[in-house]
């Protein structure tokens, strides 16, 4: 295969595909129940250069681990969803701190870490999931996915030529107060929320918050992604959406949702793999995968309605104020050039 044909953007989405449905398909015959969660990084993972579709996959990994554990010893230890809420908050600010203040292809780990144990601890203290098995199997999903799209893209990922860019810009101290307060506050009300409500539409809400307040509160300058992440998001819960009221109006059975899975999923690749909507379709595809539970039995029409309608609020609520604080860097460095 020539450079021309593997970095086209019908290869491209073919293998992102390729290593989604693989690994589906490996969760699935694992017998896990959110076997969605083994697709999530592969479109996370896969990069433009080798090194940094390896480094992200071994931190992914490493940052799961850290984060789903520091979750479920707060779930078995600490009493009531306040105190899990304030531990998931810390985690989260301290998480978010470091991959700030690091700011290059190495911080991805602390992003991980950072929103990993909101996203184990919520389905526990929102569905009364069993934790251990939660925990775990996120950890197995993300190994799974990671695996997948290394094998799948390695031979067709070129190298770097010369060392990892620097950081961009040097870190602020503001920033980085102001994003870990962002973080702490978001994630711990959130949790603390969806145990104390067990609300479905709280939990997805709270959600978004954790792992966007993590992902984009982590970034030298968030602006030009938050540009396209609520579009992104809206797309997603709503494919999220048209997924479940199929499977509920045809009464799909299991086999037949893990095919209905296959066709959302190659689309999300293709837009994925498409320089136009890729910025828009990572985030596509992180909501349908998660809020549609993509191959899985999974909820019902109107419960994956009401998670969309929180997950777009909770973006919302992430999106409009990490955005202001973004912008305070601009006047910050107005205010020490003059």
């Amino acid at each position: 295969m020539t450079r021309f044909a593997a970095d086209s953007v019908p290869a491209k989405a073919l293998r992102l595909f390729l290593a989604a449905i693989i690994a589906l398909s490996i969760a699935e015959l694992l017998g896990f129940h959110n076997t969605y969660w083994a697709a999530m990084p592969v479109f996370v993972i896969a990069q433009p250069l080798r090194e940094d579709m390896v480094v992200r996959g071994i931190l992914r990994v490493i940052g799961t681990l850290a984060g789903a554990g520091i979750g479920l010893l707060a779930l078995i230890y600490l009493g009531n969803p306040v105190a899990i809420g304030l531990a998931v908050g810390v985690t989260a600010a301290i998480g978010t701190g470091l991959a700030y203040r690091i700011g290059t292809t190495y911080s991805y780990g602390f992003t991980l870490m950072a929103f990993s144990c909101g996203v184990v601890v919520m389905p526990s203290l929102g569905l009364g999931a069993n934790d251990i098995a939660l925990a775990l199997e996120r950890i197995w999903c993300t190994l799974i996915g990671v695996a997948c799209i290394t094998l799948v893209s390695w031979s067709f990922t070129p190298s770097r030529h010369g060392p990892i860019p620097p950081r961009p810009m040097p870190p602020s101290t503001q920033q980085l107060i102001l994003r870990m307060a962002f973080a702490a506050t978001a994630c711990t009300i959130g949790t603390a929320a969806t145990g104390l409500t067990m609300n479905f539409a709280i939990m997805s809400g709270a959600l978004a918050m954790t792992v966007f307040s993590a992902v984009i509160g982590s970034m030298t300058d968030p602006r030009p992604i938050i540009r396209w992440l609520v579009p992104g998001v809206i797309m997603g819960v709503c494919a999220a959406v048209v997924y479940r009221s199929i499977i509920d109006s045809l009464g799909l059975n299991q086999p037949q949702i893990y095919i209905l899975a296959i066709l959302f999923v190659a689309a999300g690749a293709l837009l994925r793999a498409h320089p136009k909507t890729a910025a828009p379709a990572l985030d596509c595809n992180m909501c349908f995968l998660l809020a549609g539970e993509a191959g899985a039995v999974g909820h019902s029409f109107e419960l994956t309605a009401l998670g969309a309608c929180g997950m777009v609020c909770g973006t919302l609520l992430v999106a409009g104020p990490l955005h202001f604080i973004a912008s305070l860097r601009d006047r910050e460095r107005t205010q020490a050039a003059s």
